[in-house]
């Protein structure tokens, strides 16, 4: 278990995450529980990281190289995914490089995107005209 300040991770990713969130200002809630509906049933998960000022989940995948987990982790992507829940996903190989800049543009990535949607839906309603 890690922790600086606050909340107890179970990892060292974990940790490198929240650190990467408290430098940047961006509000989260650790393990925060949310109602999906897994293969026709409604279940609780609690997604490593939500950042509800972004709408958005981060999870990290901490095991590699590991079939069964692996079947996990594309079974979980995908329901977040089915659910329209944006996520980021990370794995241990994540950590290099610009892994900070990724999360970044990412979430820029998110808002942009629900940015034209909402353009999409008021030009939509601009093009219809009045009723009377």
């Amino acid at each position: 278990m890690y922790s600086r300040q606050g909340p107890v991770y179970k990892s060292k990713g974990e940790e490198r995450i929240a650190d990467y969130l408290v430098e940047r200002n961006i509000a989260f809630q650790y393990e925060y529980p949310l109602a999906i509906l897994d293969r026709g049933q409604v279940r609780i998960w609690y997604p490593d990281f939500r950042l509800p000022e972004y709408n958005m989940i981060i999870e990290y995948f901490g095991m590699n190289a590991n079939a069964s987990y692996n079947e996990q982790v594309a079974h979980k992507i995908r329901t977040y995914q089915e659910a329209g829940i944006d996520g980021i996903y990370l794995l241990e190989s994540s950590f290099s490089g610009g892994w900070k800049e990724g999360i970044t543009a990412r979430i820029e990535q998110s808002l942009e995107g629900k940015l034209r949607k909402i353009r999409s839906i008021y030009q939509q309603n601009d093009a219809v005209p009045a009723r009377r």
